[in-house]
């Protein structure tokens, strides 16, 4: 549970109340975490969702949360095989291109949702209590109406995620990731809670090199020197692949001094250790 500094006191009264009792618990500290769509779907089959593995993330985030009292979670999780193969197929990101473009949009919000309630079910499953929220929903263009988020987040529940298709002033409608979200959420909390990292969750040991060696860090300094050898997904990507994330994830780091670090999500242990702050192979995204 977690309580928003500048609260009033009747709402301070009311979360005393009910932590006194044991319904909610008082959060300080915040990890946001993305589950990768080529983690959580196979990207080679469309419309394939790899249960199993979505499965063992949740267990690994749930074990990871009971140690950490302390400690809130925000998840978001791409389309993967889903949305992405109907949105490359339409061009989706592009907005209105022509007459197919609206059939594009709604094929692509669909198969953006199947998966989401694939992967809202099995937390429900573990023992998580998330709660979905589709971007569509709260976000117009760059701008964002977070507050059912947050208020959810305050309860008690784990907010939900995930990369969709959005309005957009100029497009008409484009494609809004999972990563964009959370980079959002990142700079509208910190202000009230500690964000620690963001944990994001791919099918390699962090960022490779040329060479396909992991890289154990990117900053401002060495990103011009290393995106020469990154490479994007071998699978459909409308996001922008791993050079998009870096990138995403160096401008937020910038201005927020949160790290994202990038690991392998097919690796059983990896995400459980990230969370705890144990050794695993990865790439750190810093100052």
């Amino acid at each position: 549970m977690c309580v928003k500094k500048g609260i009033n006191q009747i709402q301070l009264l009311f979360f005393e109340k009910k932590r006194r009792k044991g319904i909610i618990r008082l959060v300080k500290n915040l990890i946001l975490i993305k589950l990768g769509g080529s983690v959580i779907t196979d990207k080679g089959k469309p419309f394939t969702a790899k249960i199993p593995v979505i499965k063992r993330l949740a267990e690994e985030i749930k074990e990871a949360k009971n140690r950490l009292k302390n400690t809130g979670f925000i998840i978001g999780h791409g389309s993967g095989s889903f949305g992405h193969t109907i949105a490359s197929k339409y061009k989706t990101q592009e907005g209105i291109i022509n007459r197919d473009s609206l059939k594009g949009f709604s094929l692509t919000s669909e198969t953006a949702v199947d998966i989401n309630r694939i992967v809202l079910r099995e937390f429900l499953r573990v023992g998580i209590l998330a709660v979905s929220f589709s971007p569509m929903s709260f976000t117009y263009s760059n701008k964002a109406f977070l507050e059912p988020i947050l208020k959810s987040f305050e309860l008690g529940f784990v907010p939900l995620i995930y990369g969709d298709v959005v309005f957009d002033i100029e497009k008409g409608f484009t494609i809004h990731s999972a990563e964009k979200t959370l980079s959002i959420l990142a700079r509208k909390l910190r202000k009230d809670y500690k964000i620690e990292k963001i944990i994001e969750c791919g099918d390699t040991d962090g960022v490779y090199d040329s060479k396909g060696k992991t890289i154990p860090e990117i900053n401002s300094r060495n990103f011009n020197q290393v995106k020469k050898g990154i490479t994007g997904s071998k699978s459909t990507d409308v996001t922008g692949g791993m050079i998009h994330k870096v990138k995403e994830s160096l401008r937020l780091t910038k201005e927020t001094k949160i790290p994202t670090i990038l690991i392998n999500g097919n690796k059983a242990g990896n995400l459980q250790k990230a969370i705890l702050g144990k050794e695993v192979r990865l790439t750190e995204v810093a100052i």
